[in-house]
């Protein structure tokens, strides 16, 4: 997750839920969690922002992945029935489903809509982010699937949008710029070994294009009509 991706998840829960439901306590189910040192020592404002301000409310959040790890609550796979079942028990108010479309074989992808759909209570709301321009980065695969926001709102049809945009998040250079020299210089230096893991290197590799390019984030934020 970029920062800017953050700061408008962010801004969009304190427009739209925090503010007006502020009585009511949420829970709330981050499927694609990662772990706890990557939310709150590797990117710290995903915590921050993302996080934090759900617990200080005294909302119930639940990390879930589908890698067991320090920080996942729940560990399991979406699309298993008996998952599925788990996850719905919860009854959530809120799901994230952050930088996960793109890591999914099309016809798992399709299936998503109606998997949260399900998972989802009533009149609950969902928080979707994905890349619009974007390098590829493999975990394990990249589809390169780059929508733009009203497309991901179009999978949700009878879903209410309430907020909709792209987020502008910075140049490859910009990273340049701010990364310790010793960090580039490994950078550049991978570059020399295509054969060396290449998926992580094609990843590498791509990021130049955006080296002026502006990274986008597709961001929506939608509630469920009934």
């Amino acid at each position: 997750m970029r920062k800017e991706e953050a700061e408008w998840i962010y801004e969009s829960l304190q427009k739209h839920l925090l503010r007006n439901e502020i009585e009511k306590k949420l829970t709330v189910l981050n499927l694609g969690c990662g772990t706890k040192a990557s939310r709150e020592k590797s990117k710290p404002y995903i915590h921050k922002l993302t996080i934090s301000p759900l617990l200080e409310g005294s909302h119930r959040v639940i990390h879930s992945d589908i890698i067991q790890a320090d920080g996942v609550d729940l560990c399991g796979d979406i699309f298993e029935p008996e998952f599925i079942k788990e996850l719905t028990l919860l009854k959530p108010d809120v799901i994230y489903f952050c930088n996960i479309f793109e890591h999914l074989p099309t016809e798992s992808r399709i299936k998503i809509p109606m998997i949260l759909d399900q998972i989802l209570n009533s009149n609950g709301y969902i928080i979707i982010t994905t890349p619009k321009s974007y390098p590829y980065h493999a975990d394990p695969i990249d589809t390169m699937y780059r929508p733009k926001p009203k497309e991901l709102s179009d999978l949700f049809p009878g879903y209410e949008i309430l907020e909709s945009s792209e987020v502008n998040c910075g140049t490859y250079l910009d990273e340049i710029k701010a990364a310790p020299k010793v960090r580039i210089l490994k950078k550049l230096l991978r570059l020399l070994f295509p054969f060396v893991r290449p998926k992580r290197w094609l990843s590498h590799a791509h990021r130049l294009i955006w080296i002026i390019k502006e990274y986008r984030m597709s961001c929506i934020l939608i509630k469920k009509s009934i």
